[in-house]
Order: structure tokens, then C-alpha cells, then sequence
């Protein structure tokens, strides 16, 4: 089992960052590489179908949400990983907030753990921009 977090410390609430990158469906919103998000329903239980920028799809599926805070696993996916359940979370600091998005996984790959963190960097990467470090 592999793990990969990453974080960022932004200029901002923590209820700032939260109603941009908190909804299960708001990925495509905030990460460059999401370019839109359909909301799916199965067995009751709410799934987003992520469409790729440069092709392809991920089929996710949300595991609960806590405060500023939500889990989910990947059911489909051409990342090389199998077992991929993920926390994204917002946590307040003195002068900010800190983004943290962790995953634990089977990689399939050698390069499976990179490919994660790229996927985790270029999202936070745009964090950053928006709302300072």
C-alpha cells in the first residue's frame, strides 16, 4: 500500500477555501486538469464522473463529508492504481488556512505514487495562486 500527501498554506479562511474546494462536485472549479464533474446517484450514494482535460474519465465515489473535510474512492480510472481512497481537507491556522489532500492506494505502476502527487500539485499549485501562500 502506498501513501501520498501533499499541502499548501494559503492567505485565506479556512471558509474561504471551503466554499471553493468543498463540494464533492466543485473539482473542475478550482483543478486544471478537471475540466467538468457529472453528478451521478448509485445505490444512493452520490459519484462524480470527472472528465480529463486531454481525454478520459474517473468515476469517484463520495465516502462522507465532516465539517471541511470530505473522503472518496476511485471506482474507475486510468491512474495506475487500485484501492485509491483519498481525504480532502481544510484546516485553519493563525494567518490562514493549510489545504491537505492525502491518499492511500495499490500502486500498478512504479510510477503510480508520482503520478498521484502531480494530480495533488497541480491542484494546490492552483490554490495558491488564488489565494496566496
Amino acid at each position: 500500500m502506498a501513501q501520498v500527501t501533499r499541502s499548501v498554506s494559503v492567505k485565506a479562511t479556512p471558509e474561504s477555501v471551503w466554499s471553493v474546494i468543498g463540494g464533492f462536485q466543485a473539482l473542475p472549479d478550482w483543478h486544471p486538469a478537471a475540466e467538468g464533474s457529472a453528478k451521478e446517484m448509485v445505490d444512493g450514494v452520490e459519484h462524480r464522473r470527472l472528465s480529463l482535460a486531454g481525454g478520459g474519465e474517473i468515476l469517484e465515489k463520495a465516502l462522507g463529508s465532516d465539517g471541511m473535510s470530505y473522503g472518496y474512492e476511485i471506482v474507475e480510472s486510468p491512474l495506475p492504481v487500485k484501492n485509491y481512497r483519498s481525504i480532502l481537507s481544510v484546516v485553519g491556522t493563525n494567518d490562514g488556512a493549510v489545504v491537505v489532500w492525502s491518499s492511500t492506494f495499490d500502486p500498478l505502476a512504479d510510477t503510480a505514487s508520482g503520478v498521484v502527487a502531480g494530480i495533488y500539485e497541480a491542484g494546490l499549485g492552483t490554490l495558491t495562486s488564488r489565494f496566496g501562500s
